[in-house]
């Protein structure tokens, strides 16, 4: 009979302490309205990647296509959900579509940005570039 008190009990607990607390989730990427205003037509891809970061989603059927999505899930309540998606044409800032608008600077006289050029990375050979090459100097 103790052995069956004990065991409600156990499962009792192991169900109440379950439900105490929920944690906070977060995925993608997390951008900002002062991110998005320094955004200017014509940037290069380098640029954006500068100032958004990578994208969630890059299409590889829509190469011109960026996807910038952020949700939140406050302890287990209501999913906050941000998306940003960004166009380019022949390599160039082309458009922007989602959840924020760039505000226009408030003097054209004075740019709040400075225009970075990304230097080209140097892409090192990996391992299996390194042996087929190896195995093709020996054909």
């Amino acid at each position: 009979m103790m052995k069956k008190h004990l065991i409600i009990i156990a499962c009792l607990a192991t169900q109440v302490t379950g439900c105490v607390y929920k944690i906070d989730v977060q995925q993608g990427n997390i951008v900002t309205q002062k991110q998005v205003d320094q955004l200017r037509p014509g940037m290069t891809p380098n640029q954006v990647r500068y100032v958004l970061g990578s994208p969630l989603l890059d299409d590889v059927f829509f190469p011109q296509r960026w996807d910038y999505v952020y949700s939140f899930r406050k302890g287990g309540g209501a999913m906050a959900l941000q998306r940003l998606t960004v166009f380019f044409k022949d390599q160039r800032l082309a458009g922007l579509q989602g959840d924020f608008r760039p505000h226009p600077s408030k003097g054209l006289a004075k740019p709040e940005i400075v225009t970075v050029e990304v230097p080209p990375r140097q892409r090192r050979r990996g391992i299996f570039e390194i042996i087929g090459d190896f195995f093709r100097h020996l054909l």
